[in-house]
């Protein structure tokens, strides 16, 4: 699981800066993070590509189905990648 740390961020320069207690062994070093917002709507969006994936993995459409199947998921995938771009 993924900690998320309640931190303060300077609208000037972007620093970030958690109030933890200090072990007496910090050494600063670059790190990558992300706003825990932006975390959130990639795991939103990964779970329905997952949900679309697993139907096209686990379908099993009738001979004279199998089209509007395929087409109702490409749809529904169509209308995500919209929404996120």
């Amino acid at each position: 699981m993924t900690d998320i740390y309640e931190g303060w961020q300077c609208i000037g320069c972007g620093k970030i800066d958690v109030d933890r207690p200090c072990v007496g062994i910090c050494q600063d070093r670059p790190v990558r993070v992300v706003l825990a917002e932006d975390y959130e709507q990639l795991l939103k969006r990964n779970k329905q590509l997952e949900s679309i994936v697993r139907r096209i993995v686990l379908s099993k459409p009738h001979a004279d189905a199998w089209e509007a199947s395929f087409r109702a998921l490409q749809s529904e995938a169509l209308a995500l990648s919209k929404v996120q771009a």
